[in-house]
């Protein structure tokens, strides 16, 4: 039953969006008067149909709820539009002059079709001021351009809404640090709750959404952050890290796998264009056999802190080992017990933290957090809104391009059956039911900008490949494509996207059936 739920909802979100996205084709191309011949909401067979007095638009409503669209005369030039010139005049050869006649409509079997023309005294044949009846194909390059551009416009801006109503209701993520680990690089920096991090390795960190996908792939072994502290003043941090992988061959192996060291030097980059470096002390970090782990900070002061996660003297447990001068050692040692968690047994605890260490995880991290679902007035809402959508779009680009490098494979793609899948993880989830709303709303503010991103890309079959070959025409001087060419090389790139979108779905299907997205 879950599944079914999630199935409905993903059409649901998917209709929603290009249902949006087709409208904003449409106010446009009414503002510049291009003849819409119809609009419809869902696709197939015609459930509603009403055409207006006016415009002779057909509205109507489809039986498949998939999506809808917006049909626009001449959207799809034909042959005979063009001139020996290529059509950079906008003439044709119509007797009537009314541009050309697309035909919107399929013989099937609900019955006899409807033309969506009718050049007779029933307004179906809107006056536009212009010879070719409203046609876009032989509309001004910038009218065509603004047309194209107002789908995209419109997922831009329903993102940016239901972001904006998410923060609303449960506050927003900042840039700015809500705490430091005790035993962590960022210590040894000095960062405290309040500053901001404002670069990792010269990006801009705009939300930490930001941060995560700079992380996502991997973590180079020199880093930088670049700080506002809390009084203003901008710092930068460098990190140079090493690990050192030893792993057990011999027969003890299994009870014994070896050890893992990792050692992280800390400086601060200041003066002119940040080049004097000050060091600042060393985090290292010890584990093995995954029965103890052992950090230590030290600082160029001589101070030093060890934390010591295992088993001591028979007891397993957190330690927290500190001494003024390590040269010293007559001075003795003072050891404490530190809080764990409220949750976890002491035992349990510490494993899970020698695990997470084990697994390469921590080794990566630099111990700091955002402060999230912070509660802001109406601007600080309005303006973190724009800066939450503009990292969405920014993952976009990012994952197109670690997908043209290599460091991602197409099986990191995920289509509706991949969404879905996803979708299924939220509804069946134990959380309450505003927490799943929310979830969802925000997937559809994300699944929105993907669509903005991707409508945008100079592909032709899509939005950005019409203003591709907008850009062709202005750079030969206004002499338009060939349609026939134009149609031809939309058609190729058309089927390759449709390919593209098959071997998602095969790896959506593969996923599903090993049980990684629907459970």
């Amino acid at each position: 039953m879950s599944v079914v739920i999630s199935i409905l909802i993903m059409i649901l979100i998917l209709s929603v969006l290009v249902v949006v996205h087709e409208w904003g084709h449409f106010i446009v191309a009414r503002i510049f008067k291009v003849k819409v011949n119809e609009f419809s909401i869902f696709m197939g067979p015609k459930l509603f149909q009403r055409r207006t007095k006016k415009t002779g638009m057909l509205f109507s409503i489809r039986a498949l709820p998939f999506g809808g669209y917006c049909a626009l005369e001449g959207e799809l030039p034909e042959e005979e539009n063009d001139d020996e010139n290529g059509g950079s005049e906008g003439k044709n050869d119509d007797p009537d002059g009314s541009g050309p006649k697309e035909k919107t409509e399929e013989p099937d079997a609900s019955g006899p079709k409807e033309k969506t023309e009718e050049p007779d005294a029933s307004g179906s044949k809107e006056k536009t001021g212009d010879p070719n009846g409203g046609s876009f194909f032989a509309k001004p390059w910038y009218i065509r351009a603004l047309v194209l551009i107002a789908g995209v416009t419109m997922n831009y801006i329903l993102a940016l809404l239901i972001v904006a109503i998410i923060f609303a209701f449960n506050g927003y993520d900042t840039r700015k640090v809500s705490n430091v680990s005790d035993d962590a690089p960022m210590t040894i920096a000095g960062l405290e709750a309040g500053d901001e991090v404002l670069q990792y390795n010269g990006q801009n960190i705009t939300t930490p959404v930001d941060y995560s996908l700079y992380t996502y792939v991997a973590v180079p072994d020199n880093t930088t952050f670049t700080v506002r502290k809390k009084d203003g003043t901008k710092l930068k941090y460098g990190f140079e890290k090493t690990l050192d992988i030893k792993p057990n061959e011999g027969a003890d192996k299994e009870e014994n796998p070896g050890t893992i060291s990792s050692e992280v030097k800390v400086y601060s980059l200041t003066g002119k264009g940040y080049k004097t470096r000050t060091e600042l002390g060393t985090l290292t970090s010890f584990w093995d056999n995954n029965r103890t782990l052992t950090i230590t900070l030290q600082y160029v002061s001589g101070q030093a802190t060890e934390f010591f996660y295992g088993t001591r003297d028979g007891v397993k447990g957190l330690y927290v080992t500190t001494w003024t001068d390590r040269s010293h050692e007559d001075q003795g040692v003072t050891q404490m017990r530190t809080g764990l968690s409220d949750t976890l047994s002491d035992e349990e605890y510490v494993d899970a933290y020698i695990e997470y260490y084990n697994s390469g995880s921590q080794f990566s991290k630099y111990g700091f957090s955002y402060t999230y679902a912070y509660r802001g007035g109406f601007f600080g809402i309005i303006g973190n809104s724009f800066l939450y959508v503009h990292s969405l779009i920014k993952s976009v680009f990012l994952s197109l391009w670690y997908l043209i490098t290599g460091k991602l494979g197409l099986g990191a793609l995920s289509g509706p059956i991949g969404i879905t899948g996803i979708v299924n993880s939220v509804v069946t989830v134990q959380a309450p039911a505003s927490s799943k709303f929310f979830a969802i709303a925000e997937m559809t503010a994300l699944i929105s900008a993907n669509l903005a991103v991707v409508n945008l890309l100079p592909i032709p079959g899509l939005d950005g490949g019409k203003l591709l070959f907008i850009l062709i025409e202005l750079c030969r001087g206004g002499k338009k494509i060939s349609a026939k060419v134009e149609n031809i090389i939309s058609m190729i790139f058309f089927g390759l996207l449709i390919l593209l979108a098959v071997i998602v779905a095969g790896n959506d299907i593969i996923r599903l059936f090993n049980g990684t997205l629907l459970g």
